[in-house]
């Protein structure tokens, strides 16, 4: 019988596994029974939290007398805000092909909260959008790359990795870093409802792939490490086009990086500590793309200098950008060219 990480990696079709009787056997009650009611949380939190989002919506915009987003600031919450819609659209798709796919009941169970609760960001936000006269824009070609290989990838570990870890703790980042800047107080308010629910959302990560980051070979997780590593500079490229419009409202590129790697370490942390039993354990995060306090002090002053910078590193940096920015334009039009 194919172990857990197997099942993950290369799993198999509704025609060879539907249904999973052994679901029904009650002799595996109680089995990992700590492990499973904490991931079966997620799924009853998602309802205890469960908002309306057409009722927040027009209840906040009652509240402070409409929507009245600052005109010069339009343009650039609107190519922030394409980034926020379409990858809550694929975190939708992404989840309901969890939902179906995971065969742990719990994990199961928490996938499908968090298609309601995708489906609810995506529509909530677009009806703001709409409502407070801002273009909803098309994603950028480096956005629109990750996003799509994160859709495409049959690989369940990969999906978890790169939608719960990588995306959504991003997501987490951006929905506190903009609420904080305070751009329009409707906005300001909803984005407290976004940000708690993704923070569940990483929750399924961290509960649900020690169990297989541990059964990983070496090969297999190099090549884990080599995914997550394409999709770090898929965003680190989708940044450097992004982060003029960010400095333009208000939020500062430099300080949300920061705020990303320290998030990281705190969901690396948590995964380390999933079995208190058994105490720190390596093998909880096998394969995972992690880089040292001085690599990320490194990535920091490069792309976020706080020092005079020699010539050279200065030219290095710009044409890190210019790169970065002409091939976000060259990928962009490679997508769907649908008009507005």
């Amino acid at each position: 019988m194919a172990t857990l990480t197997e099942r993950w990696l290369r799993p198999q079709r509704p025609r060879t596994q539907f249904p999973p009787y052994e679901l029904g056997d009650a002799s595996i009650v109680g089995m990992a029974q700590a492990r499973t009611d904490t991931v079966a949380r997620i799924y009853h939190k998602g309802h205890e939290q469960a908002w309306d989002g057409r009722t927040v919506l027009d209840e906040l915009e009652a509240k402070h007398g409409g929507i009245h987003f600052p005109e010069d600031k339009k343009a650039a919450f609107a190519q922030v805000a394409a980034v926020l819609l379409w990858g809550e659209l694929a975190a939708w798709s992404i989840s309901a092909d969890l939902a179906v796919k995971l065969e742990d009941t719990p994990a199961k169970m928490a996938a499908s909260s968090q298609v309601f609760d995708e489906a609810r960001h995506f529509y909530v936000l677009r009806d703001y959008l709409w409502r407070a006269g801002i273009k909803v824009e098309k994603l950028g070609g480096w956005s629109r790359r990750l996003l799509v290989e994160l859709l495409e990838t049959e690989n369940l570990l990969y999906k978890v990795v790169g939608m719960q870890l990588l995306v959504e703790s991003t997501a987490v980042v951006m929905f506190r870093a903009i609420a904080e800047a305070k751009l329009e107080p409707v906005l300001t308010e909803l984005l407290y409802y976004f940000e708690r629910d993704e923070a569940r959302h990483v929750g399924l990560g961290v509960l649900t792939l020690p169990a297989v980051l541990e059964g990983l070979s070496d090969r297999d997780a190099l090549a884990l490490w080599w995914f997550q590593t394409r999709m770090q500079f898929e965003m680190i490229a989708s940044g450097m086009t992004i982060n003029p419009a960010f400095a333009a409202l208000g939020v500062d590129p430099a300080e949300m990086n920061l705020q990303g790697f320290h998030y990281h370490n705190e969901i690396i942390r948590r995964m380390k500590r999933t079995r208190p039993e058994q105490g720190v354990d390596a093998k909880a995060v096998k394969g995972l793309f992690r880089i040292s306090r001085a690599g990320q002090d490194r990535f920091q002053e490069l792309f976020f200098p706080t020092k005079p910078q020699p010539p050279w590193k200065r030219a290095l940096l710009g044409g890190f950008v210019n790169v970065a920015r002409t091939t976000d334009r060259w990928l962009a039009r490679r997508g769907p060219q649908t008009a507005f």
